[in-house]
């Protein structure tokens, strides 16, 4: 096979590209660190169960009242995606305060599908403190606060808050919500996706490119010269 020996014409134009292409690998390798998994809905699943914070009672014929039993819970199956991302944080604050040294879990939902989110479960995902491979997540405001000075802040809406483990492959996530017309009790179990995250895709795709652009200034390459013609004069 006929080659053709090509060189960087533009000095300026190799050392932009090789700069472009650098930030380009950087950006793509933070992109895909969240894992991307899928929920198995054979072990997951929500139990709704409404509340009635006026029910209505009656007095029966001798003077008693009598008030309606609490509805029974409602299991709903769940499917969908999660988006897990450890972030590991050391902060310095100077000033005599200790580092901290932890380990954050973030929980991003996407393409839920259960007849619960109609009813009122809102679950988007949420920010954990980590120990080892559990995790914690609550809702109040002061939960992941740090460092010098003092916090404060108060809750409005439902109540939730969750509990799971993660080892890097499967999650197991359990929580609740709660408010005063209905009360969510979930637990979803999820595992690595097959399919790759689209910063890895892209990664994948734009690598042979990214490797074009890295040749150094004043470095030859080889090109197949396929549906050329050479013409020597």
């Amino acid at each position: 096979m006929r080659t053709t020996i090509c060189k960087s014409a533009n000095p300026r134009l190799g050392t932009l590209m090789s700069a472009l292409a650098l930030l380009l690998l950087t950006l793509f390798s933070q992109a895909s660190e969240a894992v991307l998994l899928e929920i198995d809905p054979a072990r997951s699943e929500v139990l709704y169960t409404p509340n009635s914070p006026f029910p209505i009672c009656t007095v029966d014929q001798f003077g008693g009242i009598d008030c309606p039993p609490p509805a029974p819970p409602q299991a709903f199956a769940i499917a969908g995606n999660v988006d897990a991302n450890a972030i590991h944080e050391h902060w310095q604050f100077g000033f005599g305060y200790p580092d901290v040294e932890r380990d954050l879990l973030n929980l991003i939902t996407s393409n839920l599908t259960s007849e619960a989110l109609d009813l009122g479960l809102s679950l988007s995902g949420d920010l954990g403190l980590m120990s080892g491979e559990s995790f914690e997540i609550q809702d109040n405001p002061c939960f992941l606060f740090v460092g010098p000075g003092s916090c404060s802040g108060w809750v409005t809406g439902p109540r939730t808050g969750s509990e799971g483990t993660w080892d890097g492959q499967t999650l197991v996530w359990r929580g609740f919500q709660t408010s005063y017309d209905a009360s969510f009790n979930y637990t979803i179990t999820a595992t690595v996706a097959a399919v790759p995250e689209p910063g890895t895709l892209w990664l994948m795709l734009l690598l042979p490119a990214l490797m074009f652009f890295r040749r150094g200034e004043g470095q030859y390459r080889s090109v197949p010269a396929i549906g050329r013609r050479r013409i020597d004069r």
